[in-house]
This record gives structure tokens, sequence and C-alpha cells, in this order.
């Protein structure tokens, strides 16, 4: 009986051991290489893998894709810049003058209702940006200018960094003549963080204007695909006075650096090809892991590489 109980003792802590190592993910071996350190823009760079790791990610070293900046969602700005794009059509300035002010609050309440509106809390940045004159075409859009927020106190407006900012794109229209029409195609709000590196904040689209309609206006601003628009009208409209007001924006908030998926658990590669177009110096990662239920194996590989003009 005791022989019996040994053996079994025995059999059962082997079949332990045995299942257990069943479960231990697969060592990860990763090489990486090159033929040469330095490349030339546009010019071909083949990296030749070794190994063949369930999932393979590569991070270029270039803006947006480096491997140090995955995880990073905070970043301390140094400048925070802002441009645009319009095209006017129709009404005189003389007859309706300043028809489109760009305007910015940190004290905005958040609130999208028309009495939620009150001008005290927002500064009109508009001098610092230039604006469309009339055009003969819808297609002509007159670049506003690039600004830097951290630069118009001559203005009024003194930035904090670490608090939200909204945007409004406001609308004066005067009944008794044409209404001009303003088509926005481009906002971009950037980061320029203590590294040197430009981050974007917000673009057109996903500043995600709604329109306020103050004192009974009829028009509205509408935002699409193709831009935000105002349609203004005919003498006959009557007055309108209309807030495009962007969504709350953080100046810290920064999307993390992403890799390229090279592969997967269903697929072989044995080399990558990539090509940069602008010179400098580049860290560039890859990324292997071997993952199952029981865990992951995760290797870095590294190379720096040199592209010149």
């Amino acid at each position: 009986m005791m022989k019996r109980s040994i053996k079994l003792f025995l059999f059962l802590a082997l079949y332990s051991l045995q299942s257990c190592e069943k479960k231990e993910v697969t060592p990860l071996h990763l090489e990486i290489g090159t033929a040469k350190s330095s490349y030339k823009v546009d010019e071909p760079v083949v990296f030749q893998i070794g190994g063949n790791p369930d999932q393979l990610t590569f991070y270029s070293g270039e803006e947006g894709h480096k491997y140090s900046y995955r995880e990073r969602t905070k970043a301390v700005p140094m400048a925070v810049t802002v441009e645009f794009a319009s095209n006017r059509r129709y009404g005189t300035d003389a007859q309706q003058p300043r028809s489109l002010r760009l305007l910015v609050s940190q004290r905005f309440s958040g609130i999208y209702q028309a009495d939620a509106i009150v001008e005290s809390e927002w500064v009109d940045i508009t001098p610092a940006f230039n604006l469309s004159g009339i055009q003969s075409s819808d297609a002509v859009y007159l670049p506003s200018g690039r600004v830097d927020l951290f630069k118009l106190s001559n203005l009024g407006f003194t930035i904090d960094p670490n608090a939200l900012v909204y945007f409004a794109f406001k609308y004066t229209g005067s009944t008794g003549s044409t209404q001009p029409r303003w088509w926005i195609n481009l906002f971009n709000l950037n980061t320029l963080t203590t590294e040197g590196v430009t981050l974007p904040i917000a673009t057109l689209q996903g500043a995600e204007w709604r329109s306020i309609g103050l004192q009974g206006s009829s028009v509205s601003w509408l935002l699409s695909s193709s831009g935000l628009r105002f349609q203004g009208g005919g003498a006959a409209i009557s007055s309108n006075l209309v807030w495009a007001v962007s969504k709350p924006l953080d100046l810290t908030s920064v999307t993390p650096d992403k890799g390229v998926a090279l592969k997967n658990m269903s697929t072989r590669i044995n080399s990558y090809n990539y090509i940069f177009r602008k010179p400098g110096n580049y860290e560039v990662t890859f990324v292997g892991n071997n993952v199952n239920a029981y865990g992951e194996n995760p290797v870095t590989k590294t190379i720096h590489l040199t592209i010149t003009e």
C-alpha cells in the first residue's frame, strides 16, 4: 500500500510539473539588423528579422511613432499654436462690419445655451489673424497665419496651460443688406512641447463645434466633413448673432505615440522595408512578444539610424 501511494505521489508530481511546463510562454528569440547605419532620404531601409515572435510592432522613431512616448498622455507646452483658413462670400464691410470674430475663453461655463454666453468671459483674438476678404470662388481659402496663444497678452488674453480652453467663431449679420457667408475648412490647435516636438491637440472636426443662436437668430453654424459653415442670407433675412463654440480642450493632453503592427500569430515575417522622408537621427524600435493565456514574453530591439539628404 505504501509503495502504491509513493508511486501515485510521484506520478501526480510529474504530471503537475509537465502541466506547468506546458503553460509557460515560449521564450522569444528576436534579432533585428540592417546592412548599414546610415541611409539617405527616400532610400529603402531593409530590416532583417530573425526569430518568429507571435506579435511584432515597429516604432520608426519619427514624431508620433517613438517607443519612449508610447504611454505618454500629458506634455508640458512651450507654445500652443492656432491656425485656421477662411472663405468669405458676399456682404461688404461697410454694411456688415466685423461679421466674423474668433474668441477664446478659459472662463466659459461649458453650458451650450444662449443665456450661458457671457461675452465678458471671452477675449477677441481676431486681430492676431488674417481673415478672408470677399472671394469670387468657393474654393479660395485664406490662411489665417499661425499664432502662439502664449503671445496674446497684448490682446488681453493670458493663457493658463493647465486650464481647459474654449474657442468660438462669432457671426454677426444685420438685416437690410446681404449678410456674408463664412466657410472655415481648417482649424489646427497644436502644442510645442519642451522637447521641441509639435503634437496635435485638436482639428476642425475634432473640436466638435456647437452652434448657439442669440437674440432669436434663425440661421445656424453647420459642421460637416467639408468644414464649419455659416450661410448668411439676403437683405430680407433677419439679423443673426450666432456663436460656434468648441468643446473644452486640454492643452496638456496628447495622444500616445503609436507603433505599426507588423505581424500576428498567423503570419511570418523575415524582413521589413521602410522609407524615411526627412533627415535626422532615429531610434528605431521593434517590440516582439510571445503571448498565450498564461502570460507573455516581450523583447525589445533598438537600432540607431542616421538619415541624410
